[in-house]
């Protein structure tokens, strides 16, 4: 499951690059009717919200989002099977999606010149909602190569991306904003904020809190053996316990 998903984003890719490039398609059209934007979707491009994550700008990109997918995703799929992984990895592309939408500004960067409602593409708010969930099922594990417990690794994420969101020059927070404005006129940090600041966060806050949610209730061991049990297709009964073992113009993102 995690390596199909993983093989879809590179032929995405791979697709883009044969057909002429990224450059060549986004002036095409084709990122603008597939990438998700405010406009698109109210102009009834609905598929948006299912296409976007399978587009990437850049090689590095698309390798950043498939090594933190595959490395957490693994993690996540092993501790909590394929439906909790799957529930994990959408539904943080979801909520990014809806927060995305709701609270991007449609000039992130405030500058003369900048496109409008520039489409974001990228998996990453799913790839951020599987590590935010690893980081919390184990919030002590040291998380290499950062000498960080998971713990504050997770939560030094989420905050960052709220405080990144909260200085983007186009969203209008008094003082705020002014750093963001800074950093880009000062500091030359204008790709900064052309990431999907909020997009990430709505993925990390969806991977953070269906970890919450699990571990609310203690788990036992005959709990995770019978886990074990039905992801290895074991049939459950009186063997149970012996049978099972022990336990560019447009926003990234």
């Amino acid at each position: 499951m995690l390596s199909v998903l993983c093989v879809v984003l590179v032929a995405g890719h791979l697709a883009v690059v044969g057909f002429g490039g990224v450059a060549s398609l986004y002036d095409r059209g084709l990122y603008d009717a597939l990438g998700l934007s405010r406009p698109g979707i109210l102009g009834g491009r609905v598929w948006q919200v299912v296409t976007h994550p399978f587009l990437h700008g850049t090689w590095v990109h698309l390798i950043l989002n498939c090594s933190v997918i595959y490395l957490t995703g693994g993690r996540v799929l092993h501790i909590l099977g394929g439906r909790s992984f799957l529930r994990i990895f959408f539904g943080g592309v979801l909520v990014g999606t809806v927060l995305h939408l709701l609270l991007h500004p449609s000039l992130p960067i405030g500058i003369e010149g900048e496109r409008p409602n520039g489409p974001l593409i990228g998996a990453s708010a799913g790839a951020m909602a599987l590590l935010l969930a690893l980081t919390s099922l184990s919030p002590d594990s040291r998380m290499w190569p950062l000498p960080l417990s998971g713990k504050n690794l997770g939560r030094g994420l989420l905050l960052a991306t709220l405080i990144l969101f909260a200085i983007t020059p186009g969203l209008g927070v008094p003082v705020l904003s002014s750093i963001g404005t800074w950093l880009v006129q000062k500091a030359g940090l204008s790709s900064l904020f052309g990431i999907g600041h909020i997009y990430h966060f709505g993925g990390g806050l969806v991977g953070w809190l269906y970890a919450r949610r699990l571990l609310r209730s203690p788990v036992s061991l005959g709990d995770l053996q019978r886990s074990r049990a039905r992801r290895e297709g074991v049939t459950a009964g009186k063997g149970d316990e012996q049978s099972a073992g022990p336990p560019g113009d447009f926003t990234v993102s």
